[in-house]
């Protein structure tokens, strides 16, 4: 199944999982991550190679599906893992990310990739965001978030994520207050949706 998922990403002419970051980008993320020397750090999809050929002194790992290294087929031990995910397969990849255990983790988000279930997805497999970077990049997408995760790092000061919160008056997702295919609701009344 996950070389599937890769096939398909590979086979797409014009997915938006093919897109380069930007060498300024790349070399913020890097910055913000304090390599060491010692640290084997892994480019999860090198693409043109921004992060990887940019890397400080370190032992440098890439997968690369156009030469048909899949991360999904990645199972060595590595400290760090830096790059720019395919944003179709995002719940996927994480969990890919999440199974290699590294020390920390740095990528960047789409602002509407970086949600409370993905954030819970690390903080339940014992990660905290040590650092955040908002970035608004004017000729490419939209704002992003660079997040740098780490093994152990408490970060509840910094983020904190509760459970959605249901309507008032019936304890449910009813919908109250929000538009629904272009009808907006009466705020004061439960419309239970069946």
């Amino acid at each position: 199944m996950n070389s599937n998922i890769m096939r398909n990403i590979k086979s797409r002419s014009s997915a938006n999982d093919k897109i380069y970051t930007p060498l300024e980008v790349a070399k913020k993320m890097i910055d913000i991550c304090n390599i060491q020397p010692d640290e084997i750090v892994l480019d999860p999809c090198k693409g043109g190679g921004v992060f990887y050929d940019n890397l400080p002194e370190c032992e440098k790992k890439y997968c690369e599906i156009e030469e048909n290294i899949n991360f999904f087929d990645f199972n060595q031990k590595v400290d760090l893992i830096i790059g720019n995910p395919p944003y179709s397969i995002w719940n996927k990849w994480v969990d890919k990310t999440i199974s290699l255990n590294p020390k920390k983790i740095c990528y960047i988000w789409g602002l509407g990739n970086f949600t409370p279930a993905r954030i819970e997805k690390f903080t339940n497999a014992g990660y905290g965001i040590k650092k955040l970077m908002f970035l608004t990049i004017d000729w490419w997408f939209s704002s992003s978030w660079v997040v740098l995760f780490e093994k152990g790092y408490e970060s509840s000061e910094i983020i904190n994520i509760p459970r959605t919160i249901n309507c008032p008056k019936c304890g449910t997702r009813c919908g109250r207050g929000r538009t629904r295919k272009g009808v907006k609701l009466d705020p004061n009344k439960c419309q239970l949706i069946k």
